[in-house]
């Protein structure tokens, strides 16, 4: 496989609230020149799996169920996808999605029945199971879910070499402080630019500005996405502001994303 084979494969691989799988070129497109990379936000992975391999890598999420998912697929490959396999689309699957089985593998599986098999890519709460109505026809979720091992599959191989962490973002960010760090941090929006909680670690206006504290004084090259807000314009002075149009809407109205690039 490529590296252009994998965002294809990536973009229908997990679904998760915020995911950058539409505009990961264009933000990759910004990277400068480094040895390590630090993603503190990983989420989707979208970017990560976008780009071309560093030769070090670190991956951290808060969300234990997110870094062990990852986890999993890059050390039990096999197992979880065949787990995957022989999971149908399901409601009694869905319902205990959440709950956790204190087996590392089995919640990994009900990690993906959730993001997949739920309304909407909402980690804040449930959101219901997704079904077919009468009125449609060919294809669907449930179709769409039996691709879902072979794709995961096919990210695996990526992770191979990546540190994968489950710690607190700000920490990550400060420990790897170093001129050839590329830092790419994509926190959870800004309340103040969405409608409703979306992930299961949420974000206060202290962590932003503390994040944005520690991208200023990073000594090597840093990329902060988020939607327009004058915190961000206002501490990234002479940062590069790249806007970029995603094809998803939020509750009908189209949303920009922002890049704020450090310069070099």
């Amino acid at each position: 496989m490529t590296i252009a084979e994998t965002p294809r494969a990536a973009a229908a691989a997990l679904r998760y609230p915020g995911s950058k799988w539409s505009l990961a070129q264009q933000i990759v497109a910004q990277f400068g020149p480094h040895f390590h990379y630090v993603e503190p936000y990983f989420g989707s992975g979208a970017v990560f799996f976008n780009k071309q391999p560093s030769p070090h890598e670190v991956l951290n999420d808060l969300n234990g169920q997110v870094s062990n998912m990852w986890r999993m697929l890059r050390d039990r490959t096999e197992d979880l996808c065949w787990a995957l396999e022989t999971t149908p689309w399901s409601r009694a699957e869905y319902e205990q999605s959440d709950k956790p089985s204190g087996d590392d593998l089995e919640d990994a599986r009900r990690f993906v029945v959730r993001v997949w098999q739920a309304h909407a890519s909402d980690l804040a709460k449930k959101t219901g199971w997704k079904n077919r109505g009468v009125h449609q026809r060919a294809g669907g979720m449930s179709h769409r879910w039996q691709k879902v091992p072979h794709q995961l599959r096919t990210l695996a191989w990526r992770l191979s070499d990546a540190e994968i962490e489950s710690r607190d973002a700000l920490s990550v960010v400060r420990r790897f402080n170093g001129a050839d760090v590329l830092i790419y941090a994509d926190p959870p929006y800004l309340h103040e630019t969405r409608t409703q909680k979306m992930y299961a670690e949420e974000v206060d206006l202290d962590h932003h500005v503390q994040l944005l504290e520690a991208l200023v004084t990073h000594r090597g090259p840093a990329v902060i996405s988020g939607y327009a807000n004058s915190l961000y314009d206002e501490t990234l002075v002479g940062w590069r502001r790249v806007v970029t149009k995603a094809p998803k809407v939020e509750k009908g109205a189209a949303r920009s994303e922002v890049l704020w690039v450090k310069p070099l």
